[in-house]
């Protein structure tokens, strides 16, 4: 096994790890939710200053998108 293929083992070998003990609680996925919305808010009330027509296409558009889309 060469150097780099044993550098690339362990790095994945460790990142498998990480990701088998790491569990996510309900805070961070709070957290992660309220930056969304004030991003989201954000960008359209900019949009909704400068390009009513287009914000209203994206309102639709993410409509769309929330009815078509299942969460298991």
């Amino acid at each position: 096994m060469t150097t780099a293929r044993f550098i690339e083992y362990r790095i994945t070998r460790d990142l498998l790890r990480q990701r088998a003990r790491n569990t996510r609680s309900p805070r961070p996925l709070l957290v992660e939710r309220l930056i969304t919305v004030t991003a989201v808010t954000a960008v359209m009330l900019l949009l909704g200053s400068y390009a009513q027509e287009l914000l209203w296409a994206l309102v639709a558009g993410a409509a769309v998108l929330t009815l078509g889309i299942r969460t298991p």
